[in-house]
């Protein structure tokens, strides 16, 4: 059916117009259509129907009368009814940053938390902060952890939790590859070689910038500078002193296997500042055959090479959580 349009007749005085009667009756049909169009029924223009007690999706509706129906027409999964935030069973959102700290790093369940070690029992390192990223098993204490520091450093374990040891992850940030390159356990790094000439284009791979005319230092030790004496003599300053644990010095040793290339002797003075030598090798043979390693004259860093120096640095100052 048309449009059924009431003739309001002349402006003011109706005249022309429909009567009462004729105007209710084009309304009655067209409210008779729109029920008839909305039900989805098909009727005589006369006879007019109920509203569905549930609206079709086709007609603008959810097409049931209970939320759990509705939300299965309108195709909603279960998030649906889920409430946003950080509580267990919410969901995240995107950019959240309210994630909770975890009280103990034996979390069970698939999440993203936060741990310090004033907080979360088993925190990996003592002064610090960071995440734990979660993947949980189908049922008891297993799973996988990822830890993450703001120093920088990294730890991982999987299986029981009630077992499981946390091990350390090495990478670029907490390892140095010598000049011989032989990777090993690192932190403030500086290293020894004419940065204008040197060959080696690896000398500032990484982290490592110019630290002077004659250093490299990794971005644990900033502020570090290293200055030439004299030949084979350099002078370290911007430290505490050389590292009070594990090793020091690595002398120089070539690109193609770790041959030495010569040896190297350091002393340190009361406000921090190194002194590090570098001598040729000098084999001595004694009377009975044996041939002796010591030093020679003076030397200068090859340009093939390069002298790692393991430095303590001022202690790392945590932002506030």
């Amino acid at each position: 059916m048309a449009k059924q349009v009431i003739n309001l007749g002349a402006v003011n005085s109706g005249t022309g117009g429909d009567d009462r009667r004729s105007a209710w009756l084009k309304g009655k049909a067209n409210f008779t259509e729109l029920y008839n169009w909305i039900s989805g029924l098909v009727h005589g223009d006369d006879t007019a129907t109920a509203l569905p007690a549930a609206l079709p999706v086709a007609k603008g509706g959810t097409g049931a009368t209970a939320a759990a129906a509705a939300r299965t027409n309108l195709g909603l999964g279960s998030s649906a009814t889920l409430i946003a935030g950080s509580s267990p069973g919410n969901v995240m959102l995107v950019d959240d940053r309210t994630s909770p700290i975890a009280a103990t790093i034996n979390t069970y369940g698939n999440s993203f938390k936060l741990w310090t070690s004033q907080g979360t029992v088993g925190a990996p390192e003592s002064g610090s902060f960071g995440t734990i990223i979660n993947t949980a098993w189908p049922s008891g204490t297993y799973g996988g952890q990822i830890l993450m520091s703001v120093t920088g450093r990294a730890w991982f374990r999987c299986g029981d939790y009630a077992t499981a040891v946390m091990r350390e992850l090495y990478h670029t940030g907490n390892t140095t590859r010598g000049s011989g390159g032989a990777l090993s356990a690192a932190s403030p790094i500086v290293r020894i070689a004419n940065v204008e000439l040197s060959e080696r284009s690896d000398l500032l791979e990484q982290s490592f910038v110019p630290a002077g005319l004659w250093g490299a230092a990794n971005d644990e030790a900033p502020g570090v500078i290293v200055q030439r004496l004299d030949v084979g003599v350099y002078r370290i300053t911007g430290s505490l002193g050389l590292a009070v644990e594990g090793w020091r010095i690595q002398d120089p040793c070539s690109p193609d296997g770790g041959r030495m290339l010569g040896i190297t002797e350091s002393e340190q003075d009361a406000n921090g500042a190194v002194t590090i030598r570098l001598f040729k090798q000098r084999w001595t043979l004694d009377e009975e055959g044996e041939m002796h390693l010591g030093k020679g004259a003076p030397l200068d860093v090859p340009l093939s090479s390069w002298i790692d120096v393991r430095l303590q640095m001022p202690a790392f100052v945590l932002p506030e959580v």
